[in-house]
């Protein structure tokens, strides 16, 4: 499984939502809990806030089976928490 890590500038801080405030890039990881844990590592390192996360889409062979939210909840493609 792999991670997608992203942001954007917030534009309720003034900021371009067109520009990236982080490097992007996908992590390998082993289960969801590291996932989950790789996201709020790379949000506490950029100093991210809500308005900036636009990763945590968590990929299996290439297709999206999950999504992690800025607090380091876990989802499903339906939008039920996963545990």
């Amino acid at each position: 499984m792999k991670v997608k890590l992203s942001s954007c500038g917030n534009i309720d801080k003034g900021q371009n939502p067109y520009k990236k405030m982080s490097p992007s890039k996908l992590v390998t990881v082993e289960d969801l809990k590291m996932a989950s844990l790789a996201c709020l590592e790379y949000i506490k390192k950029w100093n991210l806030g809500g308005g900036n996360w636009t990763g945590g889409q968590i990929l299996s062979n290439g297709k999206q089976i999950a999504a992690v939210s800025y607090n380091g909840r876990v989802w499903d493609r339906h939008g039920k928490e996963i545990r």
